[in-house]
């Protein structure tokens, strides 16, 4: 879901957010859920291939320890995930048609990893006291225009 996730936020900004003149009044926050296989420079190259700019100071792509990571992403969010090796996917999965939009991931098919990172379908829309507004369980097709509707209420709110 990741780079559907990613997309989509990309669109947001760049169809949505830029045009609407809103950069400087929201952030995108996204976190890395495989801290201890990855970092700073795996992230910047998984998002710039669904068009982040790194030099973009309004999308964020944060990380820590596994540990701090699991505190605000679990506990703070509420958003499950789990790394899966590979063989159990397809041992647990055989058999059965698994319906899943199938996105190539560079970053992952250069790393030759043998696991995947699973985690709900969730994107979240905090405000500026940190109060979590909205909930997308659909995050993989939740369309940018949505988005951002919800994005220029918030904004509006607090003006």
């Amino acid at each position: 879901m990741c780079p559907l996730i990613a997309a989509h936020l990309t669109n947001l900004e760049n169809l949505g957010i830029r045009p609407a003149g809103l950069e400087n009044k929201i952030e995108i926050v996204s976190f890395n859920l495989d801290p201890a296989s990855t970092g700073p420079p795996q992230m910047r190259a998984f998002l710039k291939q669904y068009g982040w700019n790194p030099r973009d100071p309004h999308w964020q792509y944060l990380t820590g320890s596994p540990q701090q990571i699991s505190q605000v992403v679990r506990n703070g969010f509420g958003v499950w995930y789990k790394k899966v090796s590979l063989a159990s996917e397809e041992k647990n999965t055989a058999g059965v048609s698994v319906v899943q939009p199938e996105v190539a991931n560079k970053l992952a098919a250069d790393a030759h990893v043998n696991y995947d990172i699973v985690h709900n379908d969730i994107l979240e829309v905090v405000d500026q006291k940190g109060r979590i507004r909205k909930i997308y369980d659909d995050a993989d097709t939740v369309d940018w225009t949505n988005l951002l509707s919800v994005v220029q209420s918030l904004v509006k709110e607090r003006t």
